[in-house]
C-alpha cells in the first residue's frame, strides 16, 4: 500500500524502461492495448480529442481544454511534467491532488501486477500514467478529454483511444533516431493517430508532409481541415502583454485575446479553435462497438465561450514571465524548430533587443543548429547541465565544455559563462543581470523545470 505522494513517485519511477528501445513499436503498442482493456477500457467513456505533432502539441491540447472547461469537465493529459509528475493529469485546469494520486496508483497496481505475469511484461512508467489518466477521467466523469501524444503517434500508448478529432500541429525533426531521419518518415508515424471516419486538424507547411497526412485522411476516410487552406488567422497585435487575432473558419471571430507569446502560439490557438468547431458541428460517434454509445448530441461552444477559454489559457514553461525584475522568460524548446519560433516571438515582441541566456540542452539534440538560431540575439550565455531519471530513463544534458566549444566555433562575441550546477547557474544569472536585461532560460523542458522551482523559491 502506497500512503505517500514521493512513494508512488519512487514506485512509478521503479517502471522506468532499460533499456528504452523494449518500449517502442508494435509490441508497446499491443502491451498498452492489453493494459487497457484488463482495466476496462475507461478510455472509451467519453469523447476525446488527440494532439500529436512535432511542436505545440502541448500548448495546442492546453488551449482546447481551457476553451472546452468553461463550459464542461474536461480532462487533459499531457506530457512531460515540469515539477510534478501529477501534471500530466487535470481536469478543468487542475492537477489532480496527492490524495487522489496516492488513490489512483494504489488501485492501478493490481493491474501492473496482472502485467507483469502476462506475455507483454510489465508497463513503463508513461503507460502507466496514461492508463491512470484514463480511469481517473472514467471516474471523475468527465464531459470530454484531450490526449496529447507522449512521442510520435502510431505506436504512442496514447494511440488506444478512438478521438473524435486528431489534430496535427506540425512535422519537424525530433526524435530522429527514433522516428527516422526525414520529415517523411517522421510524418508516416505521426500520420498514426488518425483513426477511420473521424475529423482530422493539419498545421503541417511542408508540401511533402502535407501528401502523406491527405494520403492517410483517404485511406481511412477521416474529413481533412487543412491551415491555409480551411481555416486561417491574421495577427493584429503582439506585445509582451500577449496578442489579439482574428480567426477565419466555419465561423470567423474578430479580436480574439490570448496571453501566450508568440506567433506559434497564435497558430497553435487557430488549431485549437478548428478543433472545437469540428466537435461543435458534428454528433459525438461511438468509441468502439463495446464503448460509450453516440448521443448524437454535439458539444457545443459559442463565441464567448472560446474568447473566454482563449483569455485563461496558460501554459508553464512555455514563453512564461516568472520574474520582472530583472525580467525572467522560461520556454522548454527543445528542437530546431521550437528554438525558432521562440527566436521569432523574441524578436516580434522585443524588436533589436539582445539577451542573457542560461541554456542547457539534452545530449541528443542538434545542439549545434540550436546555438546557431540564438546566438544572433544573445549577449551573454550561461551554460548548465542537468541529469535526471524520467519515463524513458536517465536524462542527461550536453558537457557545459562541448556547449562552449559549439558556441566559440560559431564565432559568438558576447561573454560565455558556465556552471554545472543549475542552482549556481540561476544565481549568477540574476547577478549579473542589469535592471533593464532580460533572462531567457531555454534549450529543455527539463532544464526549465528545474529554473522554474528554483526562481519561484529565489528570495532576492
Amino acid at each position: 500500500m502506497i500512503r505517500t505522494f514521493p512513494q508512488a513517485v519512487k514506485f512509478l519511477e521503479s517502471f522506468t524502461p532499460a533499456p528504452r528501445e523494449k518500449f517502442l513499436g508494435p509490441i508497446a503498442l499491443k502491451r498498452m492495448q492489453y493494459l487497457a482493456e484488463i482495466m476496462g477500457s475507461s478510455q472509451f467513456s467519453y469523447p476525446t480529442i488527440h494532439v500529436g505533432g512535432t511542436s505545440g502539441k502541448g500548448s495546442t491540447a492546453t488551449i482546447i481544454a481551457s476553451i472546452l472547461a468553461t463550459k464542461y469537465k474536461v480532462g487533459l493529459n499531457t506530457s512531460p511534467h515540469l515539477e510534478k509528475i501529477s501534471e500530466r493529469i487535470k481536469i478543468n485546469g487542475a492537477d489532480i491532488s496527492d490524495t487522489d494520486f496516492i488513490g489512483l496508483i494504489n488501485e492501478l497496481i493490481p493491474y501492473i501486477e496482472k502485467m507483469k505475469i502476462s506475455k507483454y511484461g510489465k508497463p513503463s512508467t508513461f503507460e502507466i500514467t496514461i492508463a491512470g489518466a484514463f480511469l481517473y477521467f472514467k471516474k471523475k466523469k468527465v464531459d470530454v478529454a484531450v490526449f496529447e501524444v507522449g512521442l510520435g503517434g502510431a505506436y504512442d500508448g496514447t494511440n488506444v483511444i478512438r478521438p473524435e478529432v486528431a489534430i496535427l500541429t506540425n512535422v519537424g525533426l525530433d526524435h530522429t533516431e527514433i522516428l527516422g531521419g526525414t520529415v517523411e518518415k517522421i510524418a508516416k508515424d505521426k500520420v498514426g493517430i488518425i483513426k477511420p471516419g473521424i475529423q482530422v486538424i493539419s498545421g503541417v507547411k511542408q508540401a511533402s508532409v502535407k501528401k502523406i497526412v491527405q494520403e492517410k485522411c483517404k485511406r481511412q476516410n477521416a474529413k481533412l481541415s487543412l491551415l491555409g487552406r480551411d481555416f486561417n488567422y491574421q495577427i493584429k497585435d503582439m506585445s509582451e502583454n500577449g496578442s489579439t487575432f482574428d480567426y477565419f473558419g466555419e465561423k470567423n471571430y474578430r479580436s480574439l485575446s490570448l496571453p501566450l507569446l508568440g506567433e506559434h502560439q497564435i497558430e497553435n490557438a487557430a488549431l485549437a479553435i478548428r478543433a472545437i468547431e469540428k466537435l461543435s458541428n458534428y454528433p459525438i460517434i461511438p468509441a468502439s462497438p463495446v464503448g460509450r454509445q453516440s448521443t448524437n448530441q454535439p458539444i457545443k461552444i459559442a463565441n464567448k465561450e472560446i474568447r473566454k477559454g482563449l483569455k485563461s489559457a496558460f501554459i508553464p514553461g512555455r514563453m512564461e514571465v516568472v520574474r520582472k525584475n530583472p525580467l525572467v522568460i522560461l520556454d522548454g524548446a527543445h528542437n530546431t524548430d521550437k528554438v525558432q519560433a521562440l527566436v521569432k516571438a523574441f524578436g516580434d515582441i522585443y524588436p533589436g533587443k539582445k539577451t542573457i541566456f542560461l541554456v542547457a540542452i539534452k545530449s541528443d539534440k542538434n545542439a549545434k543548429e540550436m546555438l546557431k538560431l540564438i546566438t544572433p540575439i544573445s549577449k551573454k550565455i550561461i551554460f548548465t547541465e542537468f541529469s535526471m531519471m524520467r519515463d524513458q530513463g536517465k536524462i542527461e544534458s550536453y558537457n557545459v565544455a562541448i556547449l562552449k566549444t559549439m558556441v566559440r566555433v560559431l564565432k559568438f562575441k558576447g561573454d560565455i559563462t558556465a556552471f554545472k550546477d543549475i542552482q549556481e547557474a540561476v544565481r549568477q544569472a540574476l547577478s549579473l543581470a542589469k535592471k533593464d536585461d532580460l533572462i531567457l532560460v531555454t534549450g529543455s523542458l527539463y532544464l526549465v523545470g528545474e529554473v522554474r522551482r528554483e526562481i519561484m523559491n529565489y528570495k532576492v
